[in-house]
Order: C-alpha cells, then sequence, then structure tokens
C-alpha cells in the first residue's frame, strides 16, 4: 500500500513540473534561440546545416572553426559562442551592423563552405 502511494505521489509530483515550464518567461523576455540565448540588435546567430542527423565530424568541426577565424580576421565581429547538435551547428556573433555582418557571412560562407545551407538570423 505504501509503495502505490509512494508511486502516485511521485507521479503526480512529476506531472505538476512538466506542467511549470519558463516558456511564458521566455517569451515575455524576447527572441531567443535553441541555445537559450537572446538575439537583439547586435547579435546573429549562423546556423549551418548538414545532411542527416549525426554528430559533428572533425571536419565540420574544422570548417566551424575556419568560419569563426574569419569572422574575427574580417573584424565583422565578435564570435561570443558556438554549439553543435545533431545535424547543425551554430555561431553567435556580437555585431555592430547587422545588415553589413549578414552580408560579410554570407561572402565567408561561400568561401568556406560553399554546399553548406545555413541562415543567418
Amino acid at each position: 500500500m505504501k509503495m502505490k502511494f509512494a508511486f502516485i505521489l511521485s507521479l503526480a509530483a512529476l506531472i505538476i513540473l512538466m506542467a511549470c515550464s519558463d516558456d511564458a518567461s521566455r517569451k515575455k523576455a524576447g527572441k531567443t534561440s535553441g541555445t537559450g540565448m537572446i538575439h537583439n540588435e547586435y547579435t546573429l546567430r549562423v546556423v549551418i546545416h548538414w545532411p542527416g542527423d549525426d554528430f559533428a565530424s572533425r571536419q565540420d568541426i574544422e570548417t566551424r572553426n575556419k568560419i569563426q577565424r574569419l569572422i574575427s580576421e574580417k573584424h565583422v565581429g565578435n564570435v561570443i559562442r558556438v554549439g553543435t547538435g545533431m545535424g547543425w551547428m551554430d555561431i553567435i556573433v556580437e555585431v555592430q551592423d547587422k545588415k553589413t555582418a549578414r552580408s560579410s557571412i554570407s561572402e565567408i560562407m561561400r568561401m568556406v563552405a560553399p554546399t553548406r545551407k545555413f541562415t543567418v538570423e
């Protein structure tokens, strides 16, 4: 009997925890990326996609490192965060002028990874 009560109590606690998410507070705070970073007028998120949902390979990481290096060398902006997921990578860049930075990032992507699909958010 005690086991049933403990199980029911645990299940109820789990349901309550799942219902109490912080999605509402994120919506009020501003636009966020999958990384949880709030986008503002000074940040861009470069999202790079590749086929499938495998983990990033060494070559994928090297490609991202080249992109990061060129963003810094060409003074496009300051890379403040990078991440990888299954089938994607992202680079968060702090910039002064989004329009100019988008153009420069697109040019870098065409040079370094011309066949990769990407977006600049």
